[in-house]
């Protein structure tokens, strides 16, 4: 009888450490940022782009470079490739403001879509960055670019698909 009572214990025991196991908080890490255009505008022949850095873990990400590409029509629209020191609290957001002077054949993209030639532009965005907590990071994401209605020269994007992975 009292092995059977030892048992019994034990079991109960057993079950009661699984559960609080399973139930416990899973705390989301090792993520990489979602990276996206938030604000891009062309004024002439420069190109203003806004990138949005989102850390969608439940820790503070230390990043120390990011590289970002973004091309339409296989050309390069816009390019950021720094060593950076760059916080990113958990659940938060920091942007990057990058400038630049795209070729002519950009601009007559932009020019295009900004006259309602075109409806809008296909793009994808990828690259890296690199954590002090989890190595290489990369992320992938294809979308449309639009015009913002009202506001000649400032465009809006919309990703469609997203990829994020860690390099190995």
């Amino acid at each position: 009888m009292k092995k059977t009572a030892r048992s019994s214990s034990f079991v109960v025991l057993f079950l009661i450490i699984l559960t609080c196991t399973a139930c416990s908080p899973k705390i989301v890490r090792g993520l990489p940022p979602f990276i996206s255009i938030s604000e891009l505008s062309l004024q002439g022949d420069r190109l203003s782009v806004n990138f949005n850095i989102s850390n969608s873990n439940e820790e503070a990400m230390n990043i120390d470079s990011i590289q970002i590409t973004v091309q339409v029509e296989e050309a390069e629209l816009a390019h950021y490739n720094e060593d950076i020191r760059l916080m990113i609290g958990a659940n938060s957001t920091e942007v990057i403001k990058v400038e630049q002077f795209p070729d002519s054949f950009v601009q007559d993209l932009l020019l295009s879509l900004k006259d309602g030639e075109v409806l809008s532009l296909p793009f994808q965005l990828e690259g890296r960055v690199h954590t002090e907590e989890d190595g290489f990071l990369r992320f992938k994401h294809k979308g449309h670019l639009y015009p913002v209605p009202g506001k000649p020269g400032q465009f809006r994007s919309a990703t469609i698909q997203s990829e994020r992975m860690r390099e190995g």
